[in-house]
Order: C-alpha cells, then sequence, then structure tokens
C-alpha cells in the first residue's frame, strides 16, 4: 500500500466511482481530451479491477456503473457498497491502492452533486434573447477592469453562442459598480455572423476578420489594443464561463494587495454536462441567484487548467507581448501565455468555483497524438510588428460587408 494513500474510506471510495466515470463517460474526453487520453493507464486499471472484483457485490454494483458511467443512482449505490465494513480486506485494498494511483496521475476529476439529476429542458439562444440585456456600461465612464471575450461560432445559432450570451448576461449581473467594468467581445470569422445578436449584451463588439482558423491569442490582443479607454486591468475571459454575482468585484480587489500584477481566477474548472449547463443558466440567470446551487451540478474538473480566466495588470499584459498570435486553432496557447506572464510577473491563482458550460468539442490533438501547436517552441513569443492589429488576417475577404444573420434565423441550441 502507498505510504501517503489517505485512509479515509469516503475519500478511496470516490477515488474509485470517479475513476470509472472519468475513464467511460463520452462527456470526460471532451472536458480535456488530451489529459483524459494521458489518464486513460490508470484509469483503465481502476475499471478492469472493479469489473473483475472479488466481491460478488462489489463486482455487479462495478459492472453496473460501467454500463452506464454518468448514472447518479449508479455512481452513489458504488460508493456505498466499498465503505461498508464487510467489504474492507486486501483485495479491496488493491482497488483502492489503483484508484489513488489514478486520482494522483489524473488532471480530470469528476463531480456529481447530492442532488444531481440528468433532467433539465433545453436552454436556447432564443430563450436568452427574451431576458433583458442588463445595464450597460454608462455614459462617461473610465472603466478600471476590461474584460474581453474572444468568439466564434459557425453554428447556426448553437451551443457556443447560448454559452456567450448566457456569459454575457451573468457579467450584466454584478455586485461591482457598474462604471468601473467594461465587457468586450471579439468575434473572428469570415464575416461579423453574430453582431446584432451580441452587440446588445456587450459594451464594446469588435469584428475581426479571419476565414480560416480561430485564433484565440489574436483575437484577445485584438480585443486588449482596440477597446476604447485606460483600463489599469485586462480579464480573458471564455465565452463558456457563467460568472457569478461577485465575480468581478472579487477579483478585481485582488489587485489591491501589493505585488499583485496576475491571477488565474480558480485553480479547478468545472465542466458541466449538457443538463447541468442549462441548470445552472437557467438559476442563475432566470432565478436570480448570485452563483448556481453545485448539489445540483455534475461535471467535470479540470485540474489547474491553464486559461479561461485569467485577470492581468495592462502595462504587465504588454510587457510580455500579449498571447503569442502565431498559436492557431486550441491548443497550447493558455500555457504558452501563463509561462510567460508568470516568468516575468508575481501571478497568484485562487480556489474559486469556475463554471464552464458545456458546447461541441474542438479538438486540440493532431492525428500524431500531438498537441495542434507542438511546434512552436514554448517562450518564443518575440513580435515583429505591433500585436492585435484587426486587419492582419484581412486580406481576401470580402471586408465584413456581408449582413450577419437575421435574428429571426437564430435556431434554437
Amino acid at each position: 500500500m502507498p505510504t501517503l494513500r489517505p485512509s479515509d474510506l469516503d475519500t478511496l471510495a470516490t477515488a474509485v466511482v470517479d475513476s470509472i466515470a472519468v475513464a467511460l463517460d463520452p462527456d470526460a474526453p471532451q472536458s480535456g481530451l488530451y489529459y483524459w487520453e494521458c489518464a486513460r493507464p490508470f484509469t483503465g486499471a481502476v475499471v478492469e479491477a472493479v469489473r473483475d472484483a472479488d466481491d460478488l457485490v462489489i463486482r455487479e454494483l462495478g459492472r453496473a456503473l460501467i454500463a452506464e458511467p454518468s448514472d447518479p443512482g449508479r455512481y452513489a449505490d458504488l460508493r456505498e457498497a466499498l465503505k461498508a465494513p464487510e467489504a474492507q480486506g486486501p483485495a479491496l485494498d488493491r482497488i483502492f491502492d489503483l484508484a489513488w494511483e489514478s486520482e494522483c496521475n489524473n488532471r480530470l476529476g469528476h463531480h456529481m452533486g447530492a442532488a444531481y439529476t440528468a433532467k433539465e429542458g433545453a436552454v436556447t439562444v432564443d430563450d436568452l434573447r427574451t431576458l433583458p440585456p442588463g445595464p450597460g456600461l454608462p455614459p462617461g465612464a473610465d472603466p478600471e477592469v476590461l474584460i474581453v471575450v474572444p468568439f466564434r461560432d459557425r453554428d447556426t445559432g448553437g451551443a457556443r453562442l447560448r454559452n456567450l450570451l448566457a456569459c454575457l448576461q451573468s457579467l450584466r449581473d454584478q455586485s461591482f459598480a457598474r462604471d468601473r467594468y467594461q465587457v468586450t467581445v471579439v468575434e473572428s470569422d469570415s464575416f461579423p455572423r453574430w453582431r446584432d445578436v451580441i452587440e446588445p449584451y456587450a459594451d464594446n463588439y469588435l469584428f475581426a476578420p479571419k476565414a480560416d482558423t480561430f485564433n484565440k491569442s489574436w483575437a484577445v490582443n485584438a480585443g486588449v489594443v482596440n477597446s476604447p479607454g485606460r483600463s489599469e486591468v485586462v480579464a480573458i475571459l471564455d465565452a463558456d464561463v457563467l460568472a457569478d454575482r461577485d465575480f468581478v468585484a472579487r477579483n478585481a480587489a485582488r489587485f489591491e494587495r501589493p505585488g499583485t500584477m496576475g491571477h488565474l481566477t480558480y485553480r479547478n474548472m468545472l465542466c458541466l454536462d449538457t443538463p447541468s449547463s442549462q441548470r445552472a443558466i437557467r438559476e442563475r440567470l432566470w432565478g436570480g441567484a448570485g452563483e448556481p446551487d453545485l448539489d445540483r451540478l455534475r461535471g467535470y474538473t479540470l485540474r489547474r487548467g491553464p486559461g479561461c480566466s485569467l485577470w492581468v495588470r495592462t502595462s504587465a499584459f504588454h510587457r510580455v507581448d500579449g498571447m503569442d498570435e502565431r498559436y492557431e486553432g486550441w491548443g497550447g496557447e493558455d500555457i504558452d501565455f501563463n509561462y510567460r506572464f508568470d516568468f516575468a510577473n508575481a501571478y497568484d491563482s485562487y480556489p474559486d468555483t469556475l463554471l464552464h458550460l458545456r458546447h461541441p468539442p474542438a479538438s486540440a490533438l493532431r492525428e500524431d497524438g500531438e498537441l495542434t501547436n507542438a511546434h512552436i517552441p514554448p517562450l518564443s513569443w518575440k513580435p515583429e510588428e505591433p500585436i492585435g492589429r484587426i486587419d492582419r488576417f484581412a486580406a481576401g475577404l470580402d471586408g465584413g460587408t456581408r449582413d450577419a444573420k437575421a435574428p429571426e434565423a437564430v435556431e434554437a441550441a
């Protein structure tokens, strides 16, 4: 037995059922495909050990969960059976050893709220557009916080657009003074596809023309460089984040501490499944909750994720030349920025809850299993021209003159 393995049965039993869920639930790899692949030898060993367990009860309940790894009842039944006094012994110790090894070598955790159910009605773009846009930036405001949200959705108003609207509406419902922060959405596409839908909910809408692969780094830089005002702090926010009511106030206040140049607002990101995403949006935006009830949610925890919600002083952002615009598609751009920023500045992280709403997966892996941008040497960004040029990729496009989709063309997510 590993000498540093915990003795608490609740912790060990949870490690077993969580390893099974991570190994077999289709939602798990979509929360972090690269990390899921790296953990497969460890989570797979737990699945095999439970499937072939000596204890008949453990074996039957384990096989039931293996068949339906997202079922909350089967999850709870096996978890309780693993803690039963009559189940304890050398055979179960071996399963616990494997489960703890899996926990120690896995970047994906699992959260199953005690009151979670898989039944929840869909939330669509049209649903969200029925809500009032909330208070905009007052005239004459000089906000010290700039929140930049890079965005693209080439579906017909699917989950990504739904998530963006939920994110923007959660940012309109904040305890922080409205004149002290502004929100810029940078839509990067071949034409301003969703301008009419986005503009009522954003303080600034920027169209960054680019017909081929999405370039998050360049979109972020464009948002920082081309937003109005001289904000002291830049927050780079994923469009799929559902912010709690104190999100802006809490993170802005952290810059009042000596020596603070930037921080990640979280250590572990909770990637919600589809029912939980819909439930969280309803609770936050229709129910008026300051934050959704975690007991009613389920998802996969990306441990020590590199991006999604980071706040930095604007001066420090420019000192490291922003994000590396050579990164195309998905994969590595957040890690690179974190490394470069952390190398040059005091950089913190906090154990806040960060909810990431479900959306269709975008692979960050090449066919050979390497990250999409693995060819770019880390920490090597030295731009030869100003960052964030909004026309950098505009050659050959129609100049962004095509009309965005009419509101009536927005379909359900």
